[in-house]
């Protein structure tokens, strides 16, 4: 072994964990100081070149299968295998340019940022995104934003997607009205696009959230607000705690290796004290080497 395998091989911390069981400790290593060598456009180029790059895949694949076929059959093959168990019936996909099918979750952001501020709805991206722009970069299949909404602002938030192309579905139009819902899955006609919109509680956490968003605004990409690394870490806890999601624990491990430098370890400390996160938490710092 080289000095330099050595160097890398004695500087793995006890109970370093990669992010996948086919992954070599020492390039997981490797591949995560690459990463922070990379500029926040650059990584979120490059999740976004991913994204773009899966869905050309998916709809190369549906065209060759169904060679022939009229670019409506096509449309709403390419929307069933991209919606998958969200793609409803009364979903009807517009639209004759193929390019437009090819959105990310990046400019989907870019343009919902556009509408929620428009009428006043403050959001944050969370979830799979959120994850990726902190942490290791991976495919989500669609976009999720924490949206603080007023009951007797739904109407208005509706008709302002309806009007942008999106589909609202009926049924969890009126769930969110009545309170029987606490979330609306939304789709663009022409892109495909689709984003779930989670109403944001009361929870002391829940306003800690929005309170410590952040402004993504850089010239290359459209500006959008995200939910800070450490609230994103603490909310994969929350959600792995009961499921055990190997998923969710990977984006926990991501955040940790990308941000380790620059987390703040207090807040870390006092929400997880308080979510009842303290063991997952402790145990991820292990596992990320922090």
């Amino acid at each position: 072994m080289s000095a330099y395998g050595q160097t890398q091989v004695n500087q793995i911390p006890s109970g370093y964990r990669s992010q996948g069981t086919d992954t070599n400790i020492e390039v997981d290593i490797y591949l995560f100081t690459r990463l922070r060598q990379l500029s926040l456009s650059q990584r979120l180029e490059m999740f976004a070149a991913h994204e773009r790059g899966v869905k050309k895949l998916c709809l190369t694949g549906i065209k060759f299968r169904h060679r022939g076929a009229p670019l409506e059959e096509i449309r709403r093959v390419f929307a069933r295998a991209v919606l998958a168990e969200k793609f409803r019936i009364d979903f009807h996909p517009k639209g004759a340019d193929e390019n437009m099918w090819i959105q990310d979750s990046i400019s989907l952001a870019g343009e919902l940022h556009q509408l929620f501020e428009s009428i006043h709805i403050p959001y944050y991206v969370s979830g799979g995104v959120a994850a990726s722009l902190h942490g290791e970069p991976r495919s989500t299949r669609d976009l999720d934003l924490v949206i603080e909404v007023q009951s007797n602002q739904i109407d208005l938030l509706v008709a302002t997607l309806e009007a942008a192309g999106y589909y609202c579905p009926v049924g969890a139009v009126e769930g969110l009205k009545q309170g029987h819902e606490r979330m609306l899955n939304i789709t663009h006609t022409e892109t495909i696009a689709n984003a779930d919109l989670y109403m944001a509680d009361v929870s002391p956490f829940a306003m800690s959230q929005i309170a410590r968003r952040r402004l993504i605004d850089l010239e290359e990409i459209p500006a959008f607000w995200v939910a800070s690394p450490e609230d994103t870490i603490l909310q994969k806890l929350q959600w792995g705690r009961g499921s055990q999601s190997e998923k969710q624990w990977r984006d926990v491990l991501g955040i940790l290796k990308l941000q380790a430098q620059s987390l703040d370890y207090a807040y870390l400390a006092e929400w997880a004290e308080r979510l009842d996160l303290v063991d997952a938490l402790s145990q991820s710092f292990i596992e990320a080497g922090v």
